[in-house]
């Protein structure tokens, strides 16, 4: 299918998304999808993962491919991992393709000057648009820019003033990547703090324990409720804190480990409003 028109449906499956957030009929603009379906809905979402960067077929099935990629963006989302196209899953991708920008390269240009202009980084264009060479550009070359802009609306009004929960080197950020253990290109929910196994993992602020124990990939995880806001702590060796429990800012809540899907000790530090993951470092001093 042509590039337009490629975009040209996405486009409106994702106008349609967002203007049926909060009105009784979004069921009947976002489409449920789930596997064993078929047909142009279906064929639309499988094009949308495709501009975001996924992987898989054109084929208008919703497969077992199909539902690995969806898996995929909902785990980075901090979403429940079921394979289920719903309203949520919908607004995450609404969220990440309004966050990819169309940039057509002009002469003299290079990556670290248009990196710097959306405030990303050169490894993120490069590995979204499978550059071999980053120092190789064409003028008139058409670039897929991730940028790492938070929406004014999540970052706006938190009223929150967090502390680091470990001090490391941030060994993944947020946003796109290739994982380091499936090889896929995906979007990171969170930051990657590359810290040694039982090290004390603080809380980077007060709050109530709404979650607590295995999630899966996640490993062993806490979720902290700040009021509308939440942390995620992830791939912990131990458990500090249970379920209802209250904890103040910079009180040790577990230790970092390598739980989970993981290739070696690090905290997976994430925040959320609501339903929607923003960039640690919009928040952290």
């Amino acid at each position: 299918m042509p590039p337009l028109r490629t975009r040209a449906i996405a486009s409106l499956i994702l106008a349609l998304v967002l203007a049926a957030a909060g009105i009784c009929c979004a069921q009947a603009v976002n489409p449920l999808l789930r596997r064993g379906m078929r047909g142009a809905e279906v064929r639309a979402l499988q094009e949308l993962l495709r501009e975001l960067g996924y992987g898989l077929a054109v084929d208008g099935v919703f497969g077992a491919e199909t539902e690995r990629v969806v898996k995929e963006v909902q785990d980075a989302a901090g979403l429940d991992v079921d394979g289920l196209v719903g309203p949520q899953t919908w607004t995450v991708l609404a969220e990440m393709r309004k966050s990819v920008v169309t940039y057509t390269v002009q002469r003299g240009d290079n990556l670290t000057g248009i990196a710097r202009q959306y405030n990303t980084t050169v490894a993120a264009i490069s590995r979204y648009n499978g550059l071999s060479n980053p120092d190789r550009l064409l003028t008139g070359q058409v670039l897929l820019i991730p940028t790492r802009a938070v929406p004014a609306s999540a970052s706006a009004g938190t009223g929150l003033s967090l502390q680091w929960p470990v001090k490391g080197r941030i060994s993944s950020s947020y946003g796109y990547r290739t994982h380091p253990i499936l090889n896929t290109r995906h979007f990171h929910g969170g930051i990657d703090i590359a810290v040694p196994e039982g090290t004390p993992v603080k809380a980077a602020e007060a709050g109530r324990v709404i979650r607590a124990g295995n999630m899966g990939n996640y490993g062993l995880g806490v979720v902290l409720d700040h009021g509308g806001v939440t942390t995620w702590y992830g791939h912990n060796s131990k458990l500090l804190v249970r379920v209802g429990d209250t904890v103040k800012k910079g009180q040790t809540i577990a230790l970092v480990g390598r739980t989970g899907l993981t290739t070696g000790p690090h905290l997976d530090f994430r925040i959320k409003i609501g339903d929607q993951t923003i960039d640690p470092l919009q928040l952290l001093p």
